[in-house]
């Protein structure tokens, strides 16, 4: 048998193994599935920026083979293993969970399921395999993905690596995948992970670049030492990301930006305030001024320091400004009013929505220094108000024609009727600043309205650039805002450069439920009004479905709220389509866990067990039938 396949089963049975061990010291029943097996690069394996925040428990190899490896877990996940061993309360568990924190006896109790990692793997390769090998745990840390530099040697340096990886479940958790992560050297499987890449990236830029590091000592003897100093300065340019990429990443970070500003703000005030219809893209200042802002507004200046500089800002409809800094200063509903009429924005309201202004960069702040590889903050410095329809847009003034990052999000409060929150940047900022940014901008008269939740984009990059005009027959975008439907108007009008293909399939509404009798209900009520339904697990795929047939409104429902679905409901955000209205049904919620239920996409929220004519009024408010 061939080195690779000797690995392989052996790693594979230690996976196997695991369930029933980790199982064993909880006193709870564990499921291991899908376990997979790959060679693979440090940058391949941090590619998915939607990989959840990790628990990186660092291991050294000991024996006939010497160096360090890695298991890489769910921080929710290790929090959950390690608040079980220490019988935490459910709840407790499940707010520590939630917070994604792994600290003090917590940290200490997931070591210990670390511990029995290390050892399941050791007794395996002990039985299993010709050369003794032990595996040692060494110490746990939080990881956060998108920081990672894959050129880096931080958390481990670059090279191949052999990932076994598993699926975890225990009870009705899904604990998400355990990656034991080797150096492919340990298992002498260099010459294999090397071939690979070579193999698989014929056209890439690096192919020729990984072999030439692979043969250096030829290098050297045949190749004039000053060779390697004129290739010093190329590096550095090819190390700014791909549009595509750069976009990805700028999108994931505003995403959970915007997710928790809705709950901080919300905190601030008092208030329940809900932030959704996220849209992520590209614009020009003509265009901005156009079609996304028209109404009197409050430019708030966000000072960008750091590894980039610039001049950001925030920027909200006056009213709206007047209603949040009324509301944190307890203002009278009829005095909010009457300022909001007269559009009074002065003294201690002005005052009041700087502090509004001031949770925001905070929480700018805070989400890119955790999950952003460069460092950047962001400062609320001043601000100033702006009538849109004076602005010279060859001027300056109050920010030069160029290429924008534009982040919006829709703003709900009880008892009042708001508008959108815009957060506007240079491009260069975040590396945006190439020709596909360019060309996103310069068409003018059709903006770009891409859902966060539901990211669509151009062939060069499915996460950036240019939007697909059908981005505007979507139901959300279309009842968001005024602006936004002047904008759809426009888009509507506008040719379409490069198209989405349009699903051929019959109209459809999904049911999502990880049990699939839950979903019963709904089914009699779909049915009863001659919709056409699809039930599916919470483990299926939907990309096809998306791709198939138009989506007409989407039901996640959950027996117990929780991972799950909101794990369900980060799938749908993969769908490579803008998402339909999202109604997320289940019982025991809390106001934690609605909050995550919005920042995930709900549209609405349905308390489980649900009547009859409550799924009703659902389907009838949120789910339109395809025309």
């Amino acid at each position: 048998m061939e080195q690779r396949a000797i690995v392989d089963v052996v790693c594979k049975s230690g996976m196997e193994n695991l369930a029933g061990e980790i199982g064993a010291l909880l006193g709870q029943e564990l499921i291991c599935s899908d376990v997979q097996l790959n060679l693979t690069t440090k940058e391949d394996l941090f590619s998915n920026l939607e990989r959840k925040k990790t628990a990186l428990t660092r291991m050294t190899v000991g024996g006939d083979r010497e160096g360090d490896c890695y298991l890489l877990t769910r921080i929710s996940s290790a929090a959950i293993l390690g608040g079980t061993l220490i019988m935490l309360p459910e709840d407790v568990i499940e707010e520590k969970a939630q917070s994604e924190k792994l600290d003090g006896e917590l940290e200490d109790a997931f070591g210990e399921v670390a511990n029995i990692v290390a050892g399941v793997f050791t007794q395996t390769f002990v039985d299993k395999y010709a050369k003794n090998l032990r595996f040692i745990k060494k110490t746990v840390e939080e990881l956060s993905p998108t920081k990672i530099d894959p050129a880096s040697d931080d958390p481990f340096a670059p090279g191949n690596y052999h990932i076994t990886s598993g699926n975890m479940k225990i009870g009705d958790k899904n604990l998400g995948p355990f990656e034991f992560v080797v150096p492919a050297a340990i298992f002498e499987l260099e010459e294999a992970a090397v071939e690979t890449p070579v193999a698989a990236e014929t056209p890439a830029e690096q192919q020729p670049a990984e072999a030439t590091s692979e043969s250096e000592p030829v290098a050297e003897a045949s190749q004039p030492a000053p060779s390697a100093p004129i290739q010093d300065p190329t590096p550095p340019a090819e190390k700014k990301p791909a549009f595509a990429d750069a976009k990805k990443l700028t999108d994931v970070v505003f995403n959970a930006i915007i997710g928790q500003v809705g709950e901080e703000i919300g905190a601030l005030l008092g208030q329940s305030l809900q932030c959704n219809d996220i849209q992520l893209v590209m614009t020009s200042k003509a265009n901005f001024f156009s079609n996304y802002c028209s109404e009197k507004s409050v430019f708030t200046h966000l000072k960008v320091t750091g590894d980039r500089e610039g001049l950001g800002f925030m920027v909200a409809q006056v009213h709206d400004a007047v209603v949040l800094g009324g509301t944190l200063i307890m203002l009278p509903k009829d005095q909010i009013a009457e300022q909001k009429k007269n559009g009074q924005f002065e003294g201690d309201v002005e005052d009041a929505y700087g502090e509004v202004a001031n949770i925001l960069s905070g929480s700018l702040t805070q989400i890119f220094l955790d999950r952003y590889p460069k460092k950047l903050r962001f400062i609320k410095t001043d601000a100033e108000t702006i009538v849109p329809t004076k602005i010279d847009t060859a001027s300056d003034q109050p920010f030069p024609e160029g290429d924008y990052y534009l982040a919006s999000f829709a703003i709900q409060m009880e008892g009042y009727e708001l508008h959108r929150i815009l957060l506007i940047f240079p491009a260069e900022i975040f590396d945006l600043e190439n020709e596909q940014a360019t060309e996103s901008t310069q068409d003018q008269t059709a903006p770009s309205a891409t859902a966060a939740e539901g990211t669509t984009g151009p062939a060069p990059g499915e996460w950036g650039g240019p939007p697909a005009t059908e981005n505007t027959a979507e139901p959300a975008a279309a009842t968001s805002t005024d602006i936004s439907t002047n904008k759809e108007t426009t888009t509507a009008t506008s040719p379409a450069s490069q198209p989405m293909v349009e699903p051929t399939g019959s109209p459809i509404v999904l049911l999502i439920s990880d049990k699939k009798t839950d979903a019963d209900p709904f089914v009699e009520i779909l049915s009863s009004a001659k919709y056409e339904y699809q039930v599916l697990t919470f483990q299926e795929e939907v990309r096809e479905l998306f791709q198939q047939h138009k989506i007409l409104g989407i039901f996640l429902i959950m027996a117990q709220v929780g991972e799950k679905g909101f794990a369900s409901a980060i799938k749908l955000q993969s769908a490579g389509r803008p998402l339909p209205p999202i109604i997320f049904a289940g019982s025991e919620w809390t106001r934690s866990a609605v909050l995550r239920a919005v920042k995930y996409g709900a549209k609405d929220i349905l308390v489980m067990p649900a009547s009859s004519d409550d799924i009703q009024d659902k389907v009838t408010r949120y789910i339109k039938k395809a025309s």
